[in-house]
């Protein structure tokens, strides 16, 4: 199951990617994410690092990097493995975010269940994902007159 949304944020991508694009600035604009720990010295596809998301720790790797442009990150639960991507595109003095988010059950009885969830999952991802997407454009824009 994937979802995706996408914001225009009034700032060019060089003031965008600093959030986006290091994970340790996460904690901005993601809520509830914490302690995020680099395993590596730099991001690059293969570098691992973790986060408390919520008060549970998360493992994930950088599956796709592009400096300025795009991060890709997958982990892993019990019951599934997920993937996140960020793309920047930049438009002059703007840029416009998209936020994928996927997940693929590892269990028989959570990929049924997922199948049952197809039509509400635009509420179930969509949702959230439109809120930290503007919760990123108020963090880079500095929030006020920001609407």
């Amino acid at each position: 199951m994937e979802q995706t949304e996408s914001i225009l944020i009034d700032r060019p991508a060089g003031e965008v990617w600093p959030l986006v694009g290091d994970v340790r600035g996460w904690n901005q604009w993601l809520t509830g994410i914490s302690d995020v720990e680099l395993v590596s010295d730099e991001l690059a596809p293969g570098s691992e690092f973790s986060y408390q998301y919520r008060n549970k720790l998360v493992r994930a790797t950088v599956d796709q990097y592009e400096e300025g442009r795009l991060i890709g990150i997958s982990t892993s639960e019990k019951r599934y493995d997920f993937a996140e991507s960020i793309t920047l595109d930049p438009r002059g003095d703007q840029t416009e975010v998209t936020f994928t988010i996927g997940f693929d059950p590892t269990v028989w009885w959570a990929s049924a269940l997922s199948v049952l969830l197809i039509p509400v999952k635009g509420l179930m991802l969509g949702r959230p994902l439109r809120q930290e997407l503007q919760d990123l454009k108020v963090a880079v824009e500095g929030g006020a007159g920001s609407e």
